[in-house]
């Protein structure tokens, strides 16, 4: 794994390069991976669960472990584009960039540490949504308060605050503390959420902002969560986390259904 933090270009900006060209020939794998990571894009400005320019999304180009994709560093999710993204290597340097707005260096630092060391991390998205950011900071985490909640059941790991992710050793810590997991909460952050696909990777952040927006009002009601509310047994738990894996039909499914939306108030994600 590695990072490039020493740049000479200034602030959060990673190897912003003018006159990086556009790739003449990408690959069909290649140009459909971008295809769904500019749909995953439009999604979050759908859902609004953007931050201006800020938070990310990126996926390893077909074939190429230490290469992945990004949206340019200063374009709005609403305006994403197959072929307007940023390609870079592990050690941040912009193998394509038609825009020449490069990438976030914060970004690339987070979603590089996860690609390189999470073989499953095909796509990492994160998100400083206020219902995730609200449960990240809650110090139980995510409870199983919801059915929505189950589908995560064992499968979040936490990683308190540490400002910048500049360093080897924070960089580290961010795989160490996702385990196995689907999700990693950053605490006073948001969460990184991992995925085998990005249609994958969205149907997991899709449920997980609302399973964190139903914790939110359910915990609004009430004083003593442990006496107040109704909790599913540990083993309705660990059955119905067990029950949501292997659902890529009803993935597939939902990602046809939002595309068609896309294509009818959206257009345009694939140019």
């Amino acid at each position: 794994m590695s990072a490039r933090t020493d740049s000479a270009e200034p602030g959060n900006i990673l190897n912003a390069q003018h006159g990086v060209p556009r790739e003449d020939h990408v690959s069909a794998a290649e140009r459909n991976v971008r295809t769904d990571l500019a749909i995953a894009y439009r999604l979050f400005h759908w859902l609004g669960i953007t931050d201006l320019i800020h938070t990310h999304i990126s996926v390893r180009v077909p074939g190429k472990q230490d290469q992945f994709l990004q949206l340019p560093y200063g374009h709005l999710f609403g305006e994403a584009r197959a072929s307007s993204m940023v390609k870079c290597d592990v050690d941040g340097q912009i193998l394509s960039d038609p825009s020449g707005l490069g990438v976030s260096r914060g970004g690339f630092a987070i979603h590089s540490a996860i690609h390189m060391a999470k073989e499953q991390a095909v796509c990492v998205m994160h998100a400083h949504s206020e219902a995730t950011v609200a449960v990240a900071n809650y110090r139980r985490g995510l409870l199983p308060l919801s059915q929505h909640a189950l589908r995560f059941y064992g499968k979040v790991g936490y990683l308190d605050y540490t400002g910048l992710f500049d360093t080897a050793a924070k960089r580290a810590a961010l795989p160490n503390a996702l385990g196995d997991g689907d999700v990693l909460m950053l605490r006073n952050h948001g969460p990184l959420v991992v995925g085998p696909s990005v249609k994958e990777c969205f149907s997991r952040m899709y449920y997980l902002e609302r399973a964190c927006r139903m914790q939110v009002a359910t915990l609004s009601q009430c004083r003593d969560p442990e006496n107040e509310l109704v909790w599913p047994s540990e083993t309705d738990c660990r059955t119905m986390a067990k029950a949501f894996e292997g659902g890529d039909a009803v993935i597939d499914r939902e990602w046809a259904a939002l595309v068609r939306m896309l294509q009818a108030t959206a257009p345009g994600f694939d140019g």
